[in-house]
């Protein structure tokens, strides 16, 4: 029997199955479950408002509607694209990468992406990005919201997932007791686990640290009754003090809303089976942080408990010094050799694993995948330390899954990989990050020209803003990556 080890908790307490299973640890473990979602809702604005006054601008979109859920894979830190998915020939490029044509058109470094290799004709590369911004923090900040950090109403910005968790929670089923969206890893990022916002502390990220492992529980129907009697006394003591709580307003009630959440997502039997964690699964996706977020991701959309929207934080890459030093703790080829190795194994389980919705598709055929970093990386030479530092004017995003169409390669860079040639869109713009937030949104059929009129602030909020850093911008879907 292989060993399996359950990530159900955001905490480090750890269980020695050797002895009998204590009470205090029962309820240790389940306070760690409800801590689950702390960065999110603790993180949730005060000033939220509910409900929204939403309205069109005008603009004439046509949502597709043609995915279940989106996975977000972030390359935090920034991948140096010039050896990696817009291949180009380099003063800083060491000898030792074993450059091949995948496809025609497509060199990639075999010595890095041996694995991925095998299944860029999934994947559609689009390399015309750019943006607006060239530090992490700020970087991050407008990856995970899909704007500009204006400090002015940062505090009722809602992130990309709580936008996408409020829109869909009207399609929510009596079963599904899964957070909308969920992360992994999220706070090892610049920016960390972003807000709510203007919205309730409901649709607040359930942000997962994988590095924070216990041991799978056999809680046992003794277990599960002492939870429930736990939880009746609670009730019973809130039900005694409503009239006191009553006055400390939505706070309290966001707080009492994300228990009952938390309530009822522990005693779904679906919660534990998607953390469980075998010998086989670490082999094929890695053992380590990365590894098992991506194996908890493919696990949690498999249980179909209600996740729309999940964002993969692998963090690392920002290799100013040392690059290519493999005697560093990070380096070029240590990130991606774990990426290689987690990515493709989650894209094969994906394609391989039938949708519960529709046994004629695959989980890859209802689920947009997007993988990119918030920006890239200086091309050309080196540095004076021997690495690349941020680059925002020209680098890829890879996009696969529900009816993208594999094996394009989208916008053309020059011949050192700064400066985009081709935008390979139907705008002579280069495409931004809004662009990708709008294909997300587009795909889960979110009309993304939607527009906020009731925000604390007064301010309306447009789910893709118009506004760019140096005047308006498209805001369409990249229409060009499903052919």
């Amino acid at each position: 029997m292989g060993r399996v080890q359950s990530l159900a908790s955001s905490g480090t307490r750890a269980l020695n199955m050797s002895t009998p299973l204590k009470v205090g640890d029962l309820l240790g473990s389940r306070r760690d479950a409800l801590r689950l979602g702390g960065l999110g809702l603790l993180g949730a604005s005060i000033d939220g408002v509910w409900p929204l006054r939403a309205s069109a601008t005008g603009e004439q979109v046509r949502p597709r509607g043609n995915a279940r859920q989106v996975i977000f894979f972030e390359v935090s830190g920034a991948i140096s694209h010039t050896e990696s998915f817009d291949f180009k020939e380099n003063a800083g490029m060491p000898k030792d990468l074993d450059v091949r044509e995948v496809y025609p058109g497509l060199y990639l470094p075999h010595a890095l992406f041996p694995r991925l290799a095998k299944h860029m004709q999934k994947l559609a590369i689009l390399r015309s990005l750019r943006s607006h911004e060239e530090v992490h923090f700020r970087a991050q900040y407008y990856v995970q919201t899909g704007r500009q950090n204006n400090l002015a109403i940062a505090r009722e910005i809602p992130s990309i997932g709580s936008v996408i968790a409020s829109e869909m929670e009207p399609r929510r089923r009596t079963a599904d007791t899964f957070p909308l969206y969920m992360s992994f890893n999220l706070e090892k990022g610049s920016a960390g686990a972003l807000s709510t916002g203007f919205l309730p502390a409901r649709f607040s990220v359930v942000d997962i640290n994988t590095q924070a492992a216990i041991q799978e529980e056999n809680l046992g129907d003794g277990a599960a009754r002492l939870l429930k009697q736990r939880w009746s006394l609670l009730q019973r003591l809130r039900d005694a003090e409503r009239t006191r709580l009553i006055g400390y307003g939505r706070e309290m009630a966001a707080y009492e809303n994300f228990y009952g959440a938390a309530y009822q997502l522990i005693s779904d039997p679906r919660w534990p089976q998607a953390f469980r964690v075998t010998d086989e699964d670490r082999e094929r996706y890695g053992d380590n942080p990365l590894g098992i977020a991506c194996i908890l991701a493919r696990n949690v959309l498999a249980q179909d408990g209600g996740t729309r929207y999940i964002h993969i934080c692998h963090p690392g890459w920002d290799h100013h010094t040392y690059i290519w030093d493999r005697s560093k703790p990070t380096n070029h080829y240590t990130q991606c050799a774990q990426y290689d190795q987690a990515f493709t194994a989650l894209l094969e389980d994906l394609s391989l694993s039938p949708s519960k919705a529709d046994r004629n598709k695959t989980m890859l055929d209802e689920t947009l995948v997007v993988s990119m970093s918030e920006f890239g990386r200086t091309p050309g030479a080196l540095n004076n330390m021997a690495g690349r530092d941020h680059y925002n004017q020209c680098f890829p995003a890879l996009f696969a899954g529900a009816g993208v169409q594999g094996g394009r390669i989208l916008g053309r860079s020059d011949a050192d990989g700064a400066e985009c040639l081709e935008t390979g869109w139907d705008h002579k713009e280069q495409t931004r990050i809004e662009n990708v937030v709008s294909t997300m949104y587009s795909a889960l059929g979110i009309d993304w020209s939607k527009q906020v009129n009731n925000t604390p602030s007064g301010r309306p909020y447009v789910y893709v803003d118009p506004l760019g850093a140096n005047g308006d911008i498209p805001t369409d879907e990249i229409a060009t990556i499903y052919g």
